[in-house]
C-alpha cells in the first residue's frame, strides 16, 4: 500500500488596511469592491444602516441587508437567515460581502463570508473603536451558542479593512470605553507605551494607532493562533464567562475590562505580577464601575468557563502577565493551566470587590 502525505503551507491572504477620516466618501472603497466582484451586499444593524448604510449602498450600488442589534445577531438562526437570503438573491462566488458596523457585525459577516459557497470576498468597515482596534483585525470570525461566546467560527481574512475614524464621532461614551478596554488590554500584554499614554489621556489618538499596530504585529507572527496570538485572550477567559452569565447585558468591552483586572489579580496571586503593578492596573480600570452580573454563581460561572476555547485536557487555561506590557511565554504557549485551588483566592477577591458575598 502506498502512503502519500500532503503538507500544505498555506499562508493567510494579504489584508489591506486603510485608515483615515472620511475615507468612505472617497472613490477608493467603491473601486476596491468593484475589483473583487460583480455584486456587492452590505450587511449592518439597524442603527448603523441609518447612519451610514443607506448612503453607502447608493455609493457602492449594492444591496443592503439588516441584522438585529447586539449579541442576538450572532446566532445560528440569524446566520442561516442571511445565507438563505443570499441564495434567494442568486449571489455567486463573485459576490462581495461588506460588513458595516461594530465587532458583532464583523464577526458574523466574516463567518458567513467564510462558509458561503466555501468563501466569498469580504470587506470590513468597522464603525466602533472596539472593532477598529481589535475585532476587525486578524481574521477571526464567530457566532455564539447557548454554551458560550464565539464557540463556532473560522479564521478568514478580509480582502481589506476600511476604518473611517470619522465614524467614531457618533459613538456614545459607553461605546468609546468598550474600545478603550481592548486598547488597555494591548497595553498590558504587549505595549507598555499604550499604558503610559492612557495614564495621561484615554482619548489620545495615538492609542488607536498603537493598538492597531500591536495587533497587526502579533497576528503576523502567529497568523493561525498557535502561540503568541494567545495573549490576545487576556481578560477574555473571565470576560466571556461573565458576558454569558449576564445574558449579554454586560457589553464585551465592559466584560473584558473586568476580566483584565481579575486576570491581573490571578497573575499576581500566582507570583508573576508585582502588587505595585496590580494596584496601577486596578486604578486604571476604575472608570468602568465594574459589577458582577446578578445571575452570577460559582456553579454557573464554572459551567461557562468549561467551554472556554483555550481549555485542554479538561483544564482551565489562562494568559498571565509578569509586568505591564509583557505576557508570560510559558514555553511559547502563552497560557497555563490553573487549578480550581489556584483560582479560588482570585474568585473570592472578585466576588468581594465587585458585589457578590463570598461562599
Amino acid at each position: 500500500m502506498q502512503t502519500l502525505t500532503l503538507r500544505p503551507s498555506f499562508l493567510p491572504p494579504t489584508t489591506e488596511i486603510f485608515i483615515g477620516k472620511h475615507i468612505l466618501k472617497t472613490g477608493r472603497l467603491k473601486d476596491f469592491c468593484k475589483s473583487l466582484g460583480s455584486k456587492i451586499v452590505i450587511i449592518s444593524d439597524a442603527r448603523v444602516k441609518d447612519l451610514y448604510g443607506v448612503s453607502l449602498a447608493k455609493t457602492l450600488q449594492g444591496e443592503l441587508l439588516t441584522i438585529p442589534d447586539g449579541e442576538q445577531a450572532k446566532t445560528k438562526q440569524i446566520q442561516e437567515s442571511i445565507i438563505d437570503t443570499l441564495f434567494h438573491m442568486n449571489c455567486g462566488k463573485d459576490t462581495v460581502l461588506v460588513a458595516l458596523g461594530g465587532g458583532i457585525t464583523t464577526d458574523l459577516v466574516g463567518f458567513i463570508s467564510s462558509i458561503y459557497k466555501r468563501g466569498v470576498p469580504l470587506v470590513l468597515i468597522p464603525t466602533t473603536l472596539l472593532a477598529i482596534v481589535d475585532a476587525a483585525i486578524g481574521g477571526k470570525t464567530a457566532i455564539n451558542t447557548p454554551f458560550g461566546k464565539n464557540l463556532i467560527g473560522t479564521l478568514y481574512h478580509p480582502k481589506a479593512i476600511f476604518a473611517d475614524l470619522a465614524t467614531l464621532s457618533t459613538l456614545s461614551e459607553k461605546e468609546w470605553m468598550n474600545g478603550i478596554a481592548e486598547i488597555l488590554k494591548m497595553g498590558l500584554i504587549f505595549d507598555s507605551a499604550i499604558w503610559e499614554i492612557a495614564k495621561k489621556n484615554l482619548k489620545d489618538i495615538q492609542l488607536i494607532s498603537r493598538a492597531i499596530q500591536g495587533k497587526i504585529t502579533i497576528v503576523e507572527q502567529d497568523p493561525w493562533d498557535k502561540s503568541l496570538r494567545h495573549i490576545l485572550n487576556f481578560g477574555h477567559t473571565i470576560g466571556h464567562a461573565l458576558e454569558l452569565l449576564s445574558q449579554y447585558k454586560i457589553s464585551h468591552g465592559e466584560a473584558v475590562a473586568l476580566g483584565s483586572v481579575v486576570e491581573s489579580h490571578l497573575s499576581m496571586r500566582l507570583g508573576y505580577l508585582s502588587s505595585q503593578d496590580f494596584s496601577s492596573i486596578q486604578h486604571m480600570y476604575r472608570p468602568f464601575h465594574h459589577k458582577l452580573p446578578s445571575l452570577y454563581s460559582r456553579e454557573s460561572f464554572f459551567a461557562a468557563l468549561s467551554h472556554d476555547k483555550k481549555r485542554q485536557k479538561n483544564e482551565i487555561r489562562f494568559v498571565c502577565i509578569d509586568q505591564i506590557g509583557h505576557a508570560v511565554p510559558f514555553e511559547n504557549t502563552y497560557c497555563r493551566a490553573v487549578s480550581v485551588q489556584e483560582l479560588e483566592p482570585t474568585l473570592l477577591w472578585m466576588e468581594k470587590t465587585y458585589g457578590i458575598s463570598p461562599h
